[in-house]
């Protein structure tokens, strides 16, 4: 008898362990809320709803007005490798670059 209640308290806590890391890595796979920016080539807004976090997200044609709408801190780079930082938006901020500060890709996280 004492064997089976020690087998299900073990399934028990491995049960929970494995919901808590499961629903700790669901939660932190994006940033919720919308990225848009305006390219700086063409002008057209572009939009990303919940962006990925813990990935370089390359925006064609550059960016002139950014505006970070989501609960993420971005992060914004230069060159399209995430290796030249420019600016940092916390969430619901933006921000207008031209010229040599046009950014080129984004970072979450």
């Amino acid at each position: 008898m004492h064997r089976w209640k020690r087998l299900a308290r073990m399934t028990v806590v491995a049960a929970s362990a494995a919901v808590l890391v499961t629903g700790l890595s669901t939660s932190a796979q994006a940033a919720s809320g919308t990225f848009a920016y305006n390219r700086a080539d063409t002008g057209f807004r572009m939009v990303m709803e919940n962006p990925p976090d813990d990935e370089c997200i390359v925006m064609p044609g550059g960016a002139g007005v950014v505006d970070n709408f989501t609960d993420t801190v971005a992060t914004l780079y230069r060159d399209e490798a995430c290796t030249i930082p420019q600016d940092t938006l916390p969430p619901n901020t933006g921000g207008a670059y031209g010229g040599a500060t046009t950014v080129h890709s984004v970072f979450f996280g």
